[in-house]
């Protein structure tokens, strides 16, 4: 299944986020008018989700998200972890 979601995160950035999956995740893409530097940490965020189970939490999703960023020393500026969790979880809603 295919699934994609938009959202105005809070301060007016655009969040959408794109999904491939079935059983698990198979690919995720991140976009938008946020920040997250270095950029790299987009991929990496993408990769890191692949292959998640497709129920995992909200909550669950947000801490990989976070754990992820922070292993690439990322600053997120107009999007968070949660953001993204929601924003993913919408798209397979």
């Amino acid at each position: 299944m295919e699934g994609i979601a938009k959202q105005k995160v809070p301060g007016g950035k655009l969040l959408i986020v794109k999904v491939r999956y079935a059983e698990r995740i198979e690919e995720v893409k991140i976009l938008g008018d946020f920040f997250i530097y270095p950029e790299s940490a987009v991929q990496e965020i993408e990769a890191g989700l692949n292959g998640i189970d497709a129920t995992s939490s909200e909550e669950s999703v947000a801490e990989l998200v976070g754990q992820i960023s922070k292993r690439c020393n990322a600053e997120m500026i107009g999007v968070n972890p949660s953001a993204i969790a929601q924003t993913l979880r919408a798209a397979m809603g």
